[in-house]
Protein backbone atom coordinates (compact mmCIF):
# COMPACT_ATOMS: atom_id res chain seq x y z
CA UNK A 1 0.00 0.00 0.00
CA UNK A 2 1.61 3.34 -1.12
CA UNK A 3 0.67 6.79 1.00
CA UNK A 4 -0.20 9.83 -0.44
CA UNK A 5 1.88 13.14 0.88
CA UNK A 6 -1.13 14.71 2.47
CA UNK A 7 -2.35 10.95 4.25
CA UNK A 8 1.53 10.38 5.55
CA UNK A 9 1.53 14.15 7.10
CA UNK A 10 -1.65 12.77 8.69
CA UNK A 11 -0.84 9.61 10.00
CA UNK A 12 2.67 11.14 10.95
CA UNK A 13 1.40 14.12 12.80
CA UNK A 14 -1.53 11.81 14.67
CA UNK A 15 1.57 9.55 15.64
CA UNK A 16 3.38 12.44 16.91
CA UNK A 17 0.47 13.00 19.08
CA UNK A 18 0.12 9.94 20.10
CA UNK A 19 4.23 10.11 21.02
CA UNK A 20 3.31 13.45 23.13
CA UNK A 21 0.62 12.31 25.25
CA UNK A 22 2.62 9.34 25.98
CA UNK A 23 5.74 11.27 27.14
CA UNK A 24 3.27 13.48 28.83
CA UNK A 25 1.80 10.67 30.67
CA UNK A 26 5.53 9.15 32.08
CA UNK A 27 6.46 12.91 32.59
CA UNK A 28 3.41 12.95 35.11
CA UNK A 29 4.02 9.76 37.09
CA UNK A 30 8.24 10.25 36.93
CA UNK A 31 7.46 14.07 38.53
CA UNK A 32 4.55 12.65 40.70
CA UNK A 33 7.00 9.89 42.31
CA UNK A 34 10.20 12.06 42.91
CA UNK A 35 7.94 15.10 44.19
CA UNK A 36 6.22 12.58 47.17
CA UNK A 37 10.14 11.04 47.61
CA UNK A 38 10.84 15.04 48.18
CA UNK A 39 8.14 16.08 50.40
CA UNK A 40 8.48 13.19 52.53
CA UNK A 41 12.40 14.07 53.01
CA UNK A 42 11.86 17.81 53.36
CA UNK A 43 9.05 16.64 56.53
CA UNK A 44 11.67 14.61 57.89
CA UNK A 45 14.62 16.96 57.70
CA UNK A 46 12.30 20.19 58.84
CA UNK A 47 9.16 18.65 59.96
CA UNK A 48 5.41 19.68 59.14
CA UNK A 49 4.48 22.70 57.33
CA UNK A 50 3.48 25.91 59.38
CA UNK A 51 0.00 27.51 58.57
Amino acid sequence: MELTGSELLCYGGAALAAAAVVGGLISAVVLRVTGRRLRSRLREEYGEKQR
